[in-house]
């Protein structure tokens, strides 16, 4: 399974069983030490918008705890200037020097940072930003951490967002070697370049490779998307103002999910009504159906849930005691009514008509 994280991806779409990828996926989501986030880097850094398990294991944290905070802002980064006495002292330094040269580097990361923004679904930024940074899990001792970025955007959703993965590379690049390095004419650029050098093989053998990171990331990214809706609906449900109380809606948006009956379509409404994108479990229960059965599928007109009623019209008329014209009469007021409702319906994302 040739490639690797910096060739763009390309061999996404096929060429490896599905077994594959799901194995190559799991690793990366499991073990990989990344974290993923938005775009729009300023002097701050990105924001963070997910950690994977393995960033977690690094920094010795939460995954709450770098979520929605700059990148510059993460106690991962931010803690490292506060355990520099002894570096300090090993070199010379004044506590503030040590600190000013901590940051120095930090900059360099929200630099690289802004080199690599404009990336596809399938293919990564054009630039791959690369920096080393000074880190802390907590312990009195800092390390140094490589930072591989790169930006993509997610396939269904076009969000745009920033993959960056990380490292432990303090045996190749000691604390007091970045420290000497970063300030101005102090030669960082050279050693940031030296040890970029190795990057392609050092990603290949750790097994992150473009084919298996892309179903990671996208995956992870529309997640995460999907996740700030979803946050969006409940903080409107917390703030609600309707008959029900907020705890109430809640409860009511977790078991939509779950068991109650209801569709996905287009907002393109025919006389044949709305296309089908996605039907609940409940809805399947309802009808008694499979979801593929009904896939992009004409809402009302072609939907065997209503359409097996007008192939038994004689048999529905026998029952309610009318005669069979006046059944069908009815019967397509109703599919009228139902229709003019859905098209007066229509409401932006997050709010009701």
């Amino acid at each position: 399974m040739p490639g690797s994280f910096l060739r763009s991806g390309a061999g996404v779409k096929g060429n490896l069983p599905s077994w594959a990828h799901k194995l190559l996926h799991d690793s990366l989501s499991t073990k990989g030490c990344f974290s993923i986030g938005d775009v729009d880097v300023t002097d701050e850094g990105y924001t963070i918008r997910y950690a994977s398990p393995g960033f977690c294991d690094l920094f010795d944290c939460e995954s709450s705890d770098g979520l929605g905070k700059r990148s510059c802002n993460f106690v991962g980064y931010s803690l490292a200037a506060r355990h520099l006495i002894t570096v300090a002292q090993t070199l010379g330094m004044n506590l503030q020097e040590a600190k000013t040269r901590a940051q120095f580097a930090l900059d360099n990361s929200v630099q690289q940072g802004t080199m690599c923004s404009g990336g596809t679904w399938d293919k990564p930024s054009s630039g791959v930003g690369y920096a080393l940074v000074l880190a802390s899990n907590g312990t009195s001792e800092p390390f140094v951490c490589e930072l591989v970025l790169s930006s993509r955007s997610e396939l269904r959703t076009s969000w745009g967002y920033t993959v960056i993965l990380h490292r432990d590379v303090t045996n190749e690049v000691p604390v007091r070697k970045l420290l000497e390095a970063a300030c101005p004419g102090g030669g960082f650029d050279q050693l940031v370049q030296e040890q970029k050098l190795g990057l392609r093989r050092r990603l290949s053998s750790a097994g992150i490779n473009s084919r298996s990171a892309v179903l990671c990331f996208q995956q992870t990214a529309l997640e995460v998307w999907t996740g700030k809706l979803i946050d969006k609906a409940r903080e409107i449900a917390t703030n609600a103002q309707g008959p029900f109380p907020a705890w109430e809606y809640t409860f009511m948006q977790d078991h939509l999910s779950t068991q109650q009956s209801f569709l996905l379509a287009d907002t393109g409404v025919t006389d044949d009504g709305v296309t089908l994108r996605y039907t609940s479990p409940g809805f399947c229960d309802l009808f008694e159906l499979d979801a593929s059965e009904i896939a992009v599928t004409r809402h009302c007109q072609q939907l065997i849930g209503y359409h097996a009623i007008r192939r038994n019209v004689a048999t529905l008329a026998a029952q309610v005691g009318m005669d069979f014209q006046q059944v069908k009469d009815r019967l397509l007021f109703v599919y009228d009514f139902a229709l003019c409702e859905g098209k007066a319906v229509m409401g932006s994302w997050d709010r009701w008509p």
